[in-house]
């Protein structure tokens, strides 16, 4: 009966230590798989695109964030109260290329310094060589009441030589 028992206990135990082999053996199946799987989905790096620059020999590659200098921005607003108009200026440090297509954007802050939303935009104009322009007034974003300041920022342009 004890013997009877024993044997028993033993092959339950056999019986048990291939269950925990098989699942072991699954749950490794499965990790592989998902590790496959993942990197199979993950999206391939892009080789980098060669810059396309107008500089040529001797001349410096066109850097509109560097050469067009904000001179002044005044935000205000349109007869609704509801859109922001700009008047900005901008000075053309750059000796050789003229810029166009100026991109900006314009940040409106809380007084304690909490940027509440971002205009982006493009200026549709041109300012050549050492120039310093004033370019008309434009509609650029709607006007949040509940900022007390904005911050005006230049963050590219078409750049092209003369």
């Amino acid at each position: 009966m004890f013997e009877e028992l024993e044997r028993e206990q033993k092959e339950g135990k056999q019986e048990r230590t291939k269950m925990l082999r098989m699942t072991a053996y699954v749950v490794g199946i499965l990790a592989v798989v998902a590790v496959i799987v993942y990197f199979a989905s993950r999206p391939r790096p892009k080789a980098p695109q060669p810059v396309k620059s107008t500089a040529t020999a001797g001349q410096p590659a066109p850097d509109p964030v560097h050469d067009l200098q904000l001179v002044r921005a005044v935000m205000g607003k349109d007869p609704t109260g509801i859109r922001v108009m700009w008047s900005v200026r901008l000075r053309n440090k750059s000796a050789v290329y003229t810029y166009s297509d100026i991109q900006y954007e314009a940040y409106f802050l809380t007084r304690d310094g909490v940027r509440l939303g971002v205009n982006k935009d493009t200026i549709k104009d041109s300012i050549g060589p050492g120039e310093d322009k004033k370019f008309p007034d434009f509609v650029g974003g709607i006007y949040d009441a509940r900022a007390s300041t904005y911050q005006f920022v230049i963050t590219g342009a078409t750049a092209a030589t003369q």
